[in-house]
């Protein structure tokens, strides 16, 4: 099977629970999907597609109200303006009736599908002017977001704001927990384990991750406030605190990059992956990995580096 088939299954089940999702990874038998050019990579193939699918706004997983459990999100085309054109991104669940309905619907219109590893086929339609793909959304049935980029960043909290995080104390006991800090040295950024006392000790500082049984959990403690983040947002709020700047932007190329350690929080990446409808690529300079965003506009690269109080370098 394949992942095509794998979003397929999704869409006609809706919603479940997590162990579901993976049994039907494991059913569908995508173990020789994965290759070493992707940045996930080292991940579970579990976590590879999931990231994915949440990438290109397809299922949306462990959400306020819904955590441990995935649902589908309702079909719809995904709009970018790129200037000279408008390109949407097909995202959300699909049928076959609904994927022969959007190609009878795009007749005449230039519609790409390309397949990508540990993802459903991207599906690009470009046209001249956006109205265009407005029109194909209600001849096909499904919604049509416009500028949706940047209707998504405009929604999102700053990186250093942690309002609507959950207080919540680290693990003080119990086995089998791998904790690790997140430390930003002069040249290098990353993970140091560390003893579960160290991390309880009064004076430590900064974000943590407590793993048992491959699921991880991250903290950041601020002074005497302990709070439960997701780890790409612990990681932008350090950043912020150190006054540390990593994003990069190649305006003529229109290509963002960040150090793979520091890849968005999922909301945000997503604004940038739907810019082109492709999950980032990665590459290698000075012995650094970084993910490369194509076709991202400076405006939107803006809004991004607002989001993560960044500057563009």
């Amino acid at each position: 099977m394949t992942p095509n088939e794998l979003l397929i299954w999704l869409s006609a089940r809706g919603e479940g629970s997590w162990p579901q999702f993976r049994g039907a990874i494991e059913t569908l038998d995508l173990a020789n999907s994965s290759t070493d050019e992707t940045e996930d990579a080292q991940l579970s193939l579990q976590q590879r597609v999931r990231f994915n699918l949440e990438r290109l706004g397809h299922v949306e997983f462990d959400t306020p109200g819904f955590e441990d459990r995935w649902r589908v999100v309702p079909p719809a085309l995904a709009v970018c303006d790129h200037g000279q054109e408008a390109m949407a991104v097909f995202c959300g669940a699909r049928t076959p009736r609904l994927l022969e309905s959007i190609e009878r619907a795009a007749r005449g219109l230039l519609l790409e599908r390309t397949a990508v590893t540990d993802c459903p086929d991207i599906i690009r339609i470009h046209v001249p002017q956006s109205h265009s793909l407005e029109e194909l959304a209600q001849r096909a049935g499904i919604r049509c977001q416009l500028d949706a980029p940047a209707a998504l960043l405009s929604h999102l909290p700053r990186a250093d704001s942690l309002a609507g995080s959950k207080a919540e104390d680290l693990p003080a006991a119990g086995k089998d927990w791998d904790v690790k800090q997140f430390v930003i040295e002069k040249k290098r950024m990353k993970w140091q384990s560390i003893t579960l006392r160290e991390a309880n000790a009064p004076r430590a500082q900064g974000l943590f991750c407590f793993t048992r049984f491959q699921i991880p959990h991250y903290f950041l403690r601020e002074g005497s406030r302990t709070v439960r983040v997701p780890g790409a947002i612990g990681k932008y709020w350090i950043l912020n605190q150190s006054r540390r700047r990593v994003l990069r932007y190649a305006r003529k190329e229109q290509q963002l990059a960040v150090p793979a350690i520091f890849r968005p929080p999922i909301l945000t990446e997503r604004a940038i992956v739907l810019c082109s409808g492709f999950p980032p690529s990665l590459t290698s300079v000075r012995g650094r990995r970084w993910l490369k965003y194509e076709e991202v506009p400076e405006e939107i690269a803006g809004m991004v580096a607002e989001v993560l109080r960044q500057d563009l370098l």
